[in-house]
């Protein structure tokens, strides 16, 4: 549980400072591994900032589409599973990965 909670706390510390810097940002790993609580936590700061909240880059491919490659005008917060899908992304964006999953309580 402490590798955890030092992964969200590092997240959500370069994820406060790509967002006042307005950066856009593309927030990766597995399921259960803090990007929905993050972003819900961040939710104020990110559309105080303006940005455009995308779940999954099939959201993103949905409205912004240009000659097989993808390019948003705007600052986005994406969160995705699969790293092997931001591959077309053109824009410049602040990449954060979470690895560590929340310890689920056994059954036993």
């Amino acid at each position: 549980m402490e590798e955890y909670k030092n992964q969200y706390n590092d997240i959500l510390t370069i994820a406060t400072k790509a967002i006042n810097n307005g950066d856009s940002i593309i927030i990766c790993g597995p399921e259960y591994s803090g990007k929905t609580y993050l972003r819900k936590q961040l939710q104020k700061i990110l559309y105080d900032h303006n940005y455009n909240i995308y779940y999954g880059m099939s959201g993103l491919y949905e409205t912004n589409r240009l000659h097989g490659r993808t390019y948003v005008n705007e600052k986005f917060w994406i969160e995705e599973t699969n790293k092997q899908k931001l591959s077309d992304i053109l824009n410049n964006y602040k990449y954060i990965e979470t690895n560590i999953t929340y310890p689920m309580l056994s059954n036993n």
